[in-house]
């Protein structure tokens, strides 16, 4: 077997995209392969993850995203727009490690430029947390096709000139991807979609390989444990609903949850309460229709599978998703999940077999499917037994892992 060492860099080590790198990197290390990860902003205590070593380091780069964002200012600029102009530093870095394969992640933010990629004198796998990758700066494209010639007259940037930063920032993404030896790692079918129709990775080979989690970590538990740890009602059937910042982004879908769910409570006959983590209960809170828990931002695994075991179903109504990692967390713990079937959900969820598909972005629907999975899990567990085994068969990390150890050995 060929030895190969990756060096896997994304932005940070925590949040959505941070940790489904590092879980990654956690797998391949399982797995007996020498993977290491150079960060910009690094959380945990782990040797194998590099981070800023200096004080002055740590505080340029908190700043970088920062001042990589000003030439936005002149914009009316939506969120989730990235350009990532800043020169990086991270040549020295990488040729310290002297790596076999370099992987990408999440490198938006002022974390890398695209420049770095064409001076890499060795195979790259860029894995695409979202469309970043593939675009002129947006996230995720809201159904644009620019990215797929030259971007510009952006419409999340509000710009009427051909020659905006959307237009110079694909230009520089596909000199550098033309310069280089990249493969494509897409998570779900809906992003190599994408990645495939892009003008950025015309002529790169594209695969999918999911997001992996451990499912030794995300379990069934008893219910009543969850409920009893975030004083949750324990006869209540309960519907959760998180991510990071669930209320203030748009493309995570709460109004469209809030019309769902008032929807759920004025057609039909449930006492199902509502569960929302990742926030604190706001000042000005959404009306759901329906009693509302907030447990706050969760920092630890176990006590997360304790929360999705506690809930009766999972919703994720986002818009867009690249894969949507609260939906496999969920089911590995055998909580069935309704979403919508579009984009990276519509991969992981089979209709009424581990979960609901809803017609997209259509609340009355959304609503259906949640009445249909509360009906279901009361008489039969059925469906969280489908969906604990789909995510332990197809998406546990230490396979994950060897799938990625796989493609690096046919690159080197």
């Amino acid at each position: 077997m060929t030895s190969v060492d990756p060096l896997l860099l994304t932005e940070r080590d925590s949040g959505g995209a941070g940790t489904a790198a590092r879980r990654i990197h956690r797998g391949l290390r399982a797995i007996g392969v020498d993977s290491k990860m150079l960060v910009r902003r690094k959380s945990s205590d782990d040797p194998t993850v590099l981070g800023p070593e200096t004080k002055g380091s740590k505080a340029l780069a908190r700043l970088r995203p920062l001042v990589d964002g000003l030439p936005l200012s002149f914009y009316d600029a939506a969120s989730e727009f990235s350009l990532s102009w800043l020169p990086d530093r991270l040549g020295p870095r990488i040729e310290a490690v002297d790596p076999d394969v370099v992987h990408l992640n999440w490198v938006a933010g002022g974390f890398m430029g695209p420049e770095r990629i064409s001076s890499l004198d060795r195979p790259i796998v860029w894995r695409l947390p979202d469309m970043w990758p593939m675009t002129g700066g947006c996230h995720y494209t809201n159904g644009c096709a620019r990215y797929q010639s030259s971007c510009g007259a952006c419409p999340k940037l509000q710009s009427t000139s051909e020659w905006d930063p959307s237009r110079i920032t694909l230009g520089r993404k596909r000199r550098a991807v033309a310069r280089s030896d990249v493969t494509v790692v897409a998570t779900t079918s809906w992003l190599a979609e994408h990645a495939r129709s892009s003008s950025i990775f015309e002529g790169c080979p594209v695969q999918v390989i999911p997001n992996g989690l451990d499912t030794s970590v995300y379990k069934p538990f008893d219910q009543h444990i969850g409920r009893d740890l975030f004083e949750l009602p324990e006869e209540k059937p309960l519907v959760l609903f998180g991510s990071v910042g669930p209320l203030s982004n748009e493309r995570k879908g709460f109004d469209l949850l809030r019309d769902a769910l008032r929807h759920l409570a004025a057609e039909f006959d449930t006492d199902a309460e509502l569960v929302v983590f990742g926030t604190r209960r706001p000042e000005s809170e959404p009306e759901f229709g329906l009693p509302t828990h907030y447990t706050g931002y969760i920092n630890d695994d176990e006590s997360l599978s304790l929360l999705y075991s506690a809930a009766d179903v999972m919703v994720v109504p986002s818009r867009y998703e690249g894969f949507g990692q609260t939906v496999t967390e969920a089911m590995a713990c055998g909580t069935p999940v309704a979403a919508f079937d579009a984009s990276g959900p519509a991969d992981t969820i089979v209709h009424r077999e581990t979960g609901y598909l809803a017609d997209s972005y259509d609340p009355v629907d959304l609503a259906a499917g949640i009445h249909w999975l509360l009906s279901e899990t009361a008489v039969d567990d059925s469906l969280g037994t489908k969906a604990r085994a789909r995510t332990v068969e197809k998406y546990d990390y230490l396979d994950i892992a060897t799938q990625y150890r796989e493609l690096y050995e046919g690159l080197v």
